[in-house]
């Protein structure tokens, strides 16, 4: 489990009373909180300090607070929290690069939870990477059942899901476009009002979750490009011919 004293978390709110609330109830759980009021106060920290993790309010007073997103280190956890429920905003939220989405109202034990388990999956991930065992994936084509290296059954996914990944692992370390992907799963032409390829790919990462290796994290977003399946994965396909 990580040790949530050596974590510090930065807290992006433009409410004081909930500035007061996340630092008070992360503290408890032994991490280091820093506050900002809004994006230039964020910024302004982020000069001096390198967050483990960000919980990060959408609706701020100066800006939107995806626009930090660019701001943050690559390994950082982002949790956005927002009070907007629209849909669009939620793959807006993930397509940037958050890690999750939690929703106003929510009870802080469910927000810690998220956080620390994101933290803990990370160093999981660091460790596995410092010992140069790269992850790894069995996908038996022909049902659709997904396993990890530690021989757990992840998932079972949909035919376009089974397709869509099969796509991205035989074009692994490259970008498949949201092009490619809609004319090879969905039969047309990318449609940029359409969410079908977003929600797709947002699906098949869901599945791909795992406590043990966390490998969803192979599968990411090229900003306004497309997906990538990461080349270092060792994979192993079962049931094609």
């Amino acid at each position: 489990m990580v040790q949530a004293a050596e974590s510090t978390l930065l807290v992006v709110e433009d409410d004081l009373r909930l500035r007061a609330l996340y630092a008070r109830s992360f503290e408890t759980s032994s991490m280091s909180v820093l506050t900002a009021a809004g994006l230039l106060d964020a910024r302004g920290i982020l000069r001096t300090a390198r967050p483990d993790a960000v919980i990060l309010d959408i609706g701020l007073e100066d800006d939107s607070g995806l626009q930090l997103l660019g701001d943050l280190a690559s390994e950082t956890i982002v949790v956005v929290v927002t009070g907007q429920h629209e849909k669009d905003l939620v793959r807006e939220a993930l397509a940037a690069g958050a890690d999750d989405v939690v929703f106003k109202p929510f009870v802080i034990e469910e927000l810690i939870a998220r956080v620390l388990g994101r933290l803990e999956a990370r160093a999981r991930n660091n460790a596995i990477q410092r010992s140069g065992e790269a992850p790894s994936l069995v996908f038996d084509m022909e049902s659709g059942t997904l396993y990890c290296g530690h021989d757990t059954i992840i998932t079972r996914l949909s035919n376009r899901e089974s397709r869509t990944l099969k796509l991205l692992i035989d074009a692994r370390g490259e970008v498949v476009t949201r092009d490619e992907l809609s004319m090879r799963i969905h039969g047309e032409p990318w449609d940029p009002d359409s969410r079908k390829v977003d929600a797709l790919v947002s699906r098949l990462r869901k599945k791909l979750e795992c406590d043990d290796c966390d490998i969803h994290r192979s599968l990411s977003t090229v900003h306004n490009r497309g997906y990538r399946f990461d080349d270092s994965v060792q994979i192993e396909l079962e049931g094609t011919s």
